[in-house]
C-alpha cells in the first residue's frame, strides 16, 4: 500500500540538461516486434555527461493494435552521486493501451521496472530498485500533417523501500514530432522531472532531440 514517507529535506534545487537519442522499431512477423534505443544525457547546465543508455526490447500487439505488451532490457553507464560512473542493468515489463478519437489519441502505460546496481563500485541501500511507473499521454495530429504534438505525465512509484512504497518523481513531457520521410521522424521535446519525498529534491529540466525509425 502506498504511504507518505517523511524525509528531512534540504532546499529544493534546479538543474538543466539535454538529451540526444535514436530509436528504431521493426516487425518480427505476426503481431511481434522489436526495438532498440541509444541515449546520451547531459546535466549540470549541459556541462556534465550524465548517462549513456543502450536498450533492446520485444513486444506483442493485440486487440486490433490497441494494446501492446513489451519487455525491455537496458545497459546504463551512469554518473552517480559520489562523482564516478557506474554500470547498471535494467529490466522492464510494460502494458500500453491506446484509444483514438478524431484527431486525438489517448494512451495509458503501466510499467514495472527493476534497476540492478554494481556493488563493486559502491554499496546501495536498495539493490535492485523496483519502480511501478504509470503514464498518461495525449497526442494530436491533423490529417496528412507532418507534425504531431503530444503531452504526457508519469508517476514513479518506488515499491521496495523498507520505509514504505511512495511516489518519488513526477515526469512531464511536451513534444513535437516531424515526419522526415515515410519511415523516419524527428522529435523535439521539453521534459521536466520533479523529485518528491526525497532528502535532496531537484527540479530537472531537459531539452532533447530523438531520431526515430520504423521498419
Amino acid at each position: 500500500m502506498a504511504s507518505v514517507v517523511a524525509f528531512a529535506q534540504s532546499e529544493r534545487t534546479t538543474d538543466f540538461g539535454g538529451i540526444l537519442s535514436a530509436e528504431a522499431s521493426a516487425g518480427l512477423g505476426g503481431n511481434f516486434g522489436m526495438s532498440v534505443e541509444e541515449e546520451l544525457r547531459f546535466d549540470c547546465g549541459f556541462t556534465q555527461f550524465d548517462r549513456w543508455l543502450n536498450s533492446v526490447g520485444v513486444d506483442y500487439t493485440c486487440l486490433h493494435n490497441r494494446m501492446n505488451i513489451g519487455l525491455t532490457a537496458d545497459y546504463i553507464r551512469r554518473h552517480n552521486n559520489d562523482g564516478y560512473y557506474e554500470n547498471r542493468g535494467r529490466i522492464g515489463l510494460q502494458v500500453t493501451y491506446t484509444e483514438g478519437y478524431r484527431r486525438f489519441k489517448f494512451q495509458g502505460r503501466s510499467k514495472v521496472i527493476g534497476t540492478f546496481f554494481d556493488e563493486r563500485t559502491g554499496e546501495h541501500r536498495l539493490n535492485p530498485r523496483l519502480y511501478w511507473r504509470n503514464r498518461v499521454k495525449v497526442t494530436y495530429q491533423k490529417p496528412n500533417s507532418r507534425f504531431k504534438y503530444s503531452l504526457s505525465a508519469e508517476l514513479f512509484w518506488l515499491t521496495n523501500d523498507p520505509k514504505g512504497s511512495y511516489v518519488d518523481n513526477v515526469r512531464t513531457v511536451l513534444a513535437v514530432d516531424y515526419r522526415l520521410a515515410r519511415r523516419y521522424s524527428l522529435s523535439a521535446f521539453a521534459r521536466m522531472d520533479n523529485d518528491l519525498q526525497v532528502k535532496e529534491p531537484v527540479d530537472r529540466f531537459y531539452l532533447g532531440l530523438t531520431l526515430k525509425a520504423k521498419y
